[in-house]
């Protein structure tokens, strides 16, 4: 007797907000999809209890949600109808995010699920596709939203999925509790085996020889197999319905039928093992590397999420003040400068941020392009697509800020006695105490840093200070805890001493300087690797290329400038014909924090290279720990299977801990997410971690891409870090606040206006 007894045919579109059309054209169309499937589920004669019945998934929610947002009474009810009887499933992924989006645009995500759920449709199981990875604490906020079961359909281009394809785990969250996820194979196997196509042929063919594998696999435990038919942005029709009537006039000892992802998972749950392996930890993306073919792109929607998640805490605070007994200081122009010209009513405010959330999930989701962003990249369709795409960050972006401004105009005048001032205005909307530097524009184009010490859910406004001054040449500033020293040859910082302890931070053996800009090319023998014949060949199967790396240099002397609050040391660097860097390290006289930052200035350029900024901390045999969405988790050892070890996508902090626990380091990036952790990994497809000391390199743009990342590689633009020693004890919480603090920093900018208490 066969051992897999039944087949379960899914049948689903693949969701990208784009690809095979436009952002502008795909989102839409994918509203009108729920109404085509419900058409042909309507017409089909099969009954609900036939194995031929015509079925359907949605693999995100988001269509449905737009569906329901112009649905008649009749066409809901006709949905609900077809979800009883097992026509039709909706699955709990708003779409197939990257690991871009932190918990609070998860947790907007799921609370959407709310409105499905209104119309009387369950939702029990997410399905997330083609993407390699998924935040581990994303498995916390899927089960406190009422789904507890995850199906992977991962496409392994590029990459490497933590078991063979299909197979079944408990993934256990960070709070200890389990989510069923079944790793199945990879959706696009629907159209390629011919299924959606009704090739019967070759998709019998095909079928077989999964089962076959499956049946010499003692580590597959079910008699049931899930086969997708699916592909991208797929139209829907009924043809691999006729499949399931060809197969099982062939094949009656192994029945086929057609599923609903819910009725599939019913399947595997009920039959599933008492031993079912459990396995804990993140799983890390290979496709993280896209993150950085985006530079300026990632960091404006970063920017954009900190801009919201101030103006969200910014009102909250204003309604535990009480609006104040002045008006908020209006402004006449609708300017980018100036404060609000009127105030929105709640409704009117949360339709906004239900806009930026939206805006912030759009360019979180997978679709970085089109297919043919990458062969093509000068087309038209290249660039209309690139163009709707970004246009999700800067939307964001702008409607973000602007909430941020009314809600710190409103924030100032809160409360009782406001009196006029004039000044930065500083806010803390945290429930800790504050004391950090935080940067803002003064008199329409000056910006200035400046210390702020303020306690909890707090607002002040602080004199503007005066500008730099004392500029002098030198190589070495001291001030507070610590001394550095900048060698422009080197490209960076060659020591970095912490007074209090006498431990030196930088790691001397270093082949550059913390802060350098290293570029990563490929060497002349790299050349002939077959990434030059395909971009594709870039995975596994294919290690390399061979890569030259270099930093960035010069000879000329640093500036150092000096303030009330800081000392500051600006150099420069330079690779001619590839790059110009501009970088500021600053030490402050009462903080542990040190700031960083580089501004580049890189021409446009196609073929493989990187670009990092690289943090050589001395630290033998280090442990990290990284803050994903959610969760904190150590690299290398807290992490699924044969996920990226190569590089990794942070939200904001890394910890650095010796392995004799004598030392330890906060790091923390404001606008780009990837690293690399203990050297440089690009191309290694290491199935450990190999990180024999504490150096993170922050990988800001790479070109390593074979499809919808972009092909050009350009970026003009600073970006900015902190970090400072911790202690060695209690570094994963230290990790978790270190980048809490630089999601939601101060809030800082010029004002002139009522200031309440």
């Amino acid at each position: 007797m066969p051992r897999i007894r039944r087949l379960l045919l899914l049948g689903h579109t693949h969701h990208d907000v784009g690809y095979t059309n436009s952002p502008r054209i795909i989102d839409r169309m994918h509203a009108e999809l729920v109404r085509e499937v419900l058409r042909l589920a309507r017409e089909d004669a099969a009954g609900p209890g036939d194995p031929h019945r015509f079925r359907w998934t949605f693999e995100v929610a988001r269509p449905v949600l737009n569906f329901l947002r112009s649905a008649t009474a009749d066409e809901i009810a006709c949905f609900r109808e077809l979800v009883a009887d097992g026509t039709l499933a909706v699955t709990g992924g708003y779409l197939n995010m990257t690991q871009l989006p932190d918990l609070a645009e998860f947790e907007v995500a799921y609370r959407t699920l709310q409105a499905i759920r209104e119309a009387g449709i369950p939702v029990r199981t997410e399905q997330h596709g083609d993407v390699n990875g998924i935040a581990w604490g994303v498995t916390d906020a899927m089960l406190d939203a009422g789904v507890d079961r995850l199906v992977m359909a991962l496409n392994p281009d590029h990459g490497r999925a933590p078991l063979e394809q299909p197979s079944a785990f408990w993934w256990e969250a960070p709070s200890g509790r389990r989510v069923f996820t079944l790793l199945s194979t990879h959706y696009g196997l629907g159209e390629e085996w011919g299924i959606v196509d009704g090739d019967m042929a070759l998709a019998e063919e095909r079928i077989l020889e999964l089962i076959h594998r499956l049946e010499a696999r003692e580590d597959y435990p079910f008699e049931a197999v899930v086969v997708h038919a699916g592909n991208d942005n797929r139209w829907p029709t009924g043809l691999f319905t006729g499949l399931v009537r060809h197969w099982n006039e062939r094949h009656p000892d192994r029945p086929m039928e057609t599923a609903t992802i819910d009725s599939a998972l019913d399947a595997l749950t009920a039959s599933a093992p008492a031993d079912l392996r459990v396995l804990r930890g993140e799983w890390a993306d290979w496709w993280s590397h896209g993150h950085g073919s985006t530079a300026r792109e990632v960091a404006v929607y970063r920017e954009a999420r900190r801009f919201a998640l101030s103006a969200r805490a910014a009102f909250r605070l204003v309604a535990e003040r009480g609006e104040g007994e002045s008006a908020p200081a209006l402004a006449t122009v609708l300017g980018y400068r100036r404060g609000p010209v009127r105030l929105r009513d709640d409704a009117e405010l949360d339709a906004v941020f239900e806009r930026v959330y939206e805006e912030l999930l759009m360019f979180g989701e997978h679709t970085w392009g089109s297919w043919e962003t990458y062969s093509k990249p000068h087309s038209h369709f290249s660039h209309a697509h690139w163009n709707a795409k970004a246009a999700f960050a800067y939307g964001a972006w702008d409607l973000a800020r602007d909430l941020n401004v009314e809600a710190l105009y409103r924030l100032a005048a809160s409360g009782s006695a406001a009196a006029p001032v004039e000044g930065v205005l500083v806010a803390n909307l945290t429930n800790r105490p504050r004391r950090e530097a935080v940067d803002a524009e003064v008199d329409g184009n000056r910006r200035v840093t400046l210390v702020a010490d303020l306690p909890p859910s707090s607002v002040v406004v602080l004199r503007a200070p005066a500008a730099e001054s004392r500029l002098r040449e030198g190589v070495t500033i001291e001030t507070g805890r610590f001394r550095a020293t900048v060698d422009p040859v080197r490209g960076g910082v060659v020591s970095l001493l912490d007074l209090e302890t006498e431990r030196e931070l930088v790691d001397v053996d270093a082949d550059h300087g913390l802060g350098a800009v290293v570029t990563e090319t490929v060497t002349v023998a790299g050349r002939s690797h077959a990434i030059f014949d395909n971009p594709k060949n870039f995975n596994p199967t294919f290690p390399g290329p061979e890569f030259e790396r270099a930093h960035a240099w010069s000879s000329t002397t640093p500036q150092v400038t000096e303030t009330d609050d800081y000392v500051r040391i600006r150099w420069w660097s330079e690779r001619p014909g590839q790059l110009t860097a501009g970088h500021t390290l600053t030490l402050f006289h009462n903080l542990d924090d040190i700031d960083l930052a580089v501004h580049i200035a890189k021409p446009e350029n196609f073929g493989p290279e990187s670009v990092l900024v690289t943090f050589p901390f001395a630290a033998r045999s280090p442990e990290f720990l990284l803050e994903t969405a959610g969760a904190v988790f150590t690299a290398g050892s807290e992490q699924l299977p044969d996920t990226s070890q190569d590089w990794y996508s942070v939200q904001h902090a890394v910890g650095i801990r010796s392995s004799d626990g004598a030392a330890a380091m906060l790091w923390g990036t404001v606008d780009a997410p990837l690293v690399q952790l203990g050297g440089f990994h690009t191309g290694e497809w290491a199935r450990t971690l190999n990180a024999p000391n504490g150096h993170i390199n922050s990988w800001v743009m790479n070109n390593l891409h074979f499809t919808n990342f972009q092909a050009r590689q350009e970026f003009t633009g600073t970006l900015h870090y902190r970090f400072r020693p911790a202690e060695a004890a209690g570094l994963r919480e230290a990790v978790r606040e270190y980048g809490s603090m630089l999601a939601l920093p101060l809030q800082a900018r010029t004002y002139a206006g009522p200031l309440g208490s």
